[in-house]
């Protein structure tokens, strides 16, 4: 029969806790039986009657069948406890448990102890070392995790308290400076247990305060416990000097004593406009210095304003005051959250700013160097992040989820567990806690929450308010248009709560300082800005709406997909689309500066199809036409021109599409560029209208005349000279209709368009070499020379994606003949002359 300890009445409560405080995990049970004897000598034992390994490097796992257990098998090691506390039965009064137990539980065993019924248990229980040993005090894991210079001036004064009280603990430090917070420095000992939890985030031991019966002292009055500091202590150190300074997470004005908060109190979801809210709060932390603690703001607010209502479709006060300009809400002495004023950067930061350099360590008290991150690190931390604000803005309500809940979610999400280890954190609140720019958390113990930073959300509506207005026709909107918008644009109803404000005037209000976007309040009108085309940009922009409709010519349907007009530009052109020379920074952009050619529709699938539009399908159409007339002489016949067509492009000529009741009618629409022949009495020949040779001299002179005018004039000083000097009359719809390749028209003046800018630079180079002919790499090396920068000529400034085609622009004046080694550039007959200055005719000598 197994060894039994019966539990005599005449046992206190208390001796049998001392006796179970020197176990430990490898016992001998002979030694434990010896202790328990001498501990209380008068209990009567009945002799083992089974023998016991006593080897300590294997663990007793023998049955003790009436061994009775006052906590719930030792699932964590005691303390060490003094040798002195077995031989001093004048401190019955303390008790020893190893964790923080619910309120009924804790005063159950603060109670005077009473008779317990016989417990049947199998367990191993340990022998405790009786030595004391030394322990170094290290931060906490928190503490540990915070960079050198936002270390709290708290745990820095521990440290010192610990050369002042030789043998004092840093929890018996922290607990002295609470109780010294407390009148006759006495409390009792939930309100103990829950000011230290709240305080310093770590639960307290109650071990820990039976090894400071030196500094703390535990009494009872009746069913209640207390706490607190030794006379002797006192009297020895005086709680005057006690070096620990602790902060009070109340605000000591609008707060009563001892006013509490606990972990469990939530703090309300407020429902104001973000505008007034802000000054509350700025007026209030005026009233305290510029910092004050978040677990009072409550009674702080409602003692100058009206009291904050919990409502039901609000913001966590938390969040909504972190949305607040120039404050913030940081952490002081481990746990206080308080909220100080300061300068916060905008919100528009890139992503690799959202992660903190903030890193755990396992520092001593004297090390005070965060540990510096890696770049493999830092990008495991930038990946984290992206998928945490995916996470919540896809997976949970209002992008808040409790913490508890977090690691399943994100399993759920991303099929792979998430683990602090792999990025270098002991703990998942950790991990989070390093990425503070992108998650905030929210509350305090079992009920965290996650939730997106204001900065986060404010971007993220951003974004979405930007993909919005570019598919908008003139990129803007009515600001009432936008929660319909947005539902339309995310397939579900718009709240203007998953945006972390309370109303859609606050997250506009955030947008005021953005440079992207143009906001009327008068009008009601958001709009996107647009930069504004230099006169290079707009000239390049007609280039490339003339490129679009030489490019869609060639489709059956006169359009392309939007996702493959770059690779089929570059294919159809040999060269890249660079929105950028057009003054545009996407290419959405840019088709929205030719909506004469092009506009964006959606088919049934919703991708996006770029087609031209019923004025450019017949510029196409018509271009098409005289492609096929020249690949046949010069002149088809009508008869044959469906046929012919069809056979060279590849797909049916369908006039009733472009809005014709026949071929005839359509022709007739074209007659500016073709014209029909009757050869015979059935026969109709098509043929093209080529330009006249005498319109080219035109062109030739008028460019002539401004050249001389070094590219600007007049239109009544241009119009004078070309009636004078080749008695050609010039009428103002010619510059704008005719002549609009060379030259254009502003206000009254007459400037060269940018080619033939690039050809007065190349007829003055060429001259001054006395030369009308040279090599092609010849005159580039001169033109380098000339102009001090080996990038010249650039085409871009001139409106043009190549060299050649600004040379193919500027041929009435500048002729390129052979390739590559045996290229030249000549002038035309016109500008071989000498180009004499014309003062008379230049626009500033005009004007003295």
């Amino acid at each position: 029969m197994p060894s039994i300890v019966r539990q005599d009445s005449l046992c206190s409560h208390v001796d049998q806790l001392r006796f179970f405080d020197f176990l430990e995990p490898n016992f001998d049970f002979k030694t434990a039986m010896s202790r328990f004897e001498r501990q209380v000598s008068w209990l009567p034992l009945v002799a083992p009657t089974a023998e016991f390994d006593s080897s300590s490097s294997i663990e007793n796992t023998t049955t003790l069948d009436s061994i009775w257990q006052p906590k719930s098998s030792y699932l964590a090691t005691l303390p060490e406890t003094p040798s002195s506390f077995v031989d001093d039965h004048q401190q019955q009064q303390e008790i020893s448990i190893d964790s923080i137990i619910d309120e009924r539980t804790f005063n159950n065993l603060l109670s005077p102890p009473q008779q317990q019924p016989l417990s049947f248990i199998k367990t191993s229980l340990p022998i405790r070392s009786q030595e004391k040993n030394s322990r170094a005090i290290s931060p906490s894991p928190y503490e540990s995790s915070l960079p050198s210079h936002k270390r709290t001036k708290s745990s820095t004064n521990i440290h010192e308290a610990e050369q002042v009280v030789p043998g004092a603990s840093q929890t018996a430090l922290e607990v002295a400076a609470l109780l010294k917070e407390h009148p006759g420095y006495m409390c009792p000992m939930l309100t103990l247990v829950q000011e230290y939890q709240s305080r310093f985030c770590k639960p307290l031991h109650m071990s820990e305060l039976n090894t400071a019966r030196d500094i703390i002292e535990i009494q009872y009055n009746g069913h209640m416990g207390f706490a607190r500091l030794s006379p002797a202590f006192r009297a020895t150190i005086g709680c005057d000097i006690l070096p620990v300074q602790l902060e009070r997470p109340y605000c000591i004005i609008h707060c009563p004593v001892n006013f509490v908060v606990s972990s469990t109190f939530d703090l309300p979801f407020v429902r104001l406009p973000l505008q007034i809210f802000s000054e509350h709060v700025h007026f209030l932390l005026s009233q305290h210095a510029g910092s004050m603690p978040l677990g009072s703001f409550v009674q702080c607010y409602s003692h100058y304003f009206s009291r904050l209502i919990d409502d039901e479709y609000g913001i966590p006060l938390e969040h909504y005051i972190t949305c607040v300009k120039n404050v913030e809400i940081v952490t002081d002495q481990g746990v206080i959250k308080r909220i100080k004023t300061t300068i916060t950067p905008s919100f528009s930061v890139p992503l690799n700013h959202m992660v903190s350099d903030k890193r755990s360590t396992s520092s001593s008290s004297s090390s005070s160097s965060s540990t510096t991150t890696t770049s493999a690190a830092t990008y495991s931390l930038q990946t984290f992040a992206r998928e945490v604000i995916d996470l919540l803005k896809q997976q949970t309500k209002h992008c808040r989820l409790p913490l508890s809940k977090f690691v399943t979610t994100y399993h759920m999400k991303y099929s792979r567990h998430c683990r602090a280890a792999d990025y270098g954190f002991d703990k998942i609140l950790d991990l989070l806690l390093a990425i503070p720019n992108a998650v905030q958390v929210l509350g305090d113990g079992n009920k965290r929450i996650l939730t997106l930073t204001h900065r986060c959300q404010v971007k993220r509506f951003f974004n979405d308010l930007v993909r919005i207005l570019k598919n908008k026709p003139q990129r803007s909107m009515a600001i009432s248009e936008i929660p319909n918008e947005f539902s339309n644009f995310s397939k579900k109803p718009f709240d203007i709560i998953d945006f972390g404000v309370c109303f859609l005037d606050d997250l506009i209000g955030e947008l005021k300082d953005n440079k992207e976007v143009v906001i009327n309040q008068e009008l009601g009108i958001i709009k996107l800005y647009r930069k504004e085309q230099t006169n290079v940009e707009k000239f390049a922009t007609q280039i490339f709406a003339d490129d679009i409709i030489n490019m869609f010519r060639h489709q059956q349907d006169f359009n392309i997909p939007f996702q493959r007009f770059i690779p089929m530009y570059h294919h159809h052109f040999g060269y890249q689309c660079r929105v950028q020379l057009y003054g545009c920074l996407r290419l959405i952009d840019l088709f929205e500066e030719i909506p004469h050619i092009v506009q964006i529709i959606e088919d049934k699938n919703g991708e996006r199809i770029i087609q031209l539009t019923d004025n450019a399908i017949h510029q196409a159409v018509s271009l098409n036409i005289i492609q096929l007339i020249r690949q046949h002489d010069g002149s088809i016949i009508f008869n044959q021109l469906m046929k012919l067509y069809s056979e060279m492009f590849r797909f049916e000529l369908n006039y009733e599409e472009m809005g014709f009741d026949s071929i005839e009618s359509m022709l007739k629409s074209m007659q500016d560029k073709l014209t029909g022949v009757q050869t015979n009495k059935s026969t109709v020949v098509i043929r093209i209208i080529e330009e006249h040779h005498s319109e080219i001299v035109f062109a030739r002179n008028v460019v002539h005349i401004l050249m001389e005018a070094q590219g600007e004039t007049t239109i009544w000083l241009l119009k004078q000279e070309m009636a004078n000097r080749y008695r050609r009359e010039l009428k103002l719809e010619d510059c704008q209709n005719r002549l609009k390749q060379y030259i254009e028209l502003i206000g009254q003046n007459v400037h060269l368009t940018p080619p033939m800018r690039f050809a007065y630079e190349v007829v003055k180079g060429m001259r001054a070499c006395g030369l009308d002919k040279m090599n092609y790499e010849d005159f580039l090396i001169d033109y380098q020379l000339r102009h001090s920068n080996a990038n010249c000529p650039n085409p871009a400034e001139y409106g043009y994606p190549t060299i050649d085609r600004l040379f193919n622009a500027i041929r009435i004046v500048v002729l390129t003949r052979g390739h590559r080694q045996t290229k030249t550039i000549s002038l035309t007959d016109e500008f071989r002359m000498h180009i004499r200055p014309s003062y008379s005719l230049h626009l500033n000598n005009n004007n003295s």
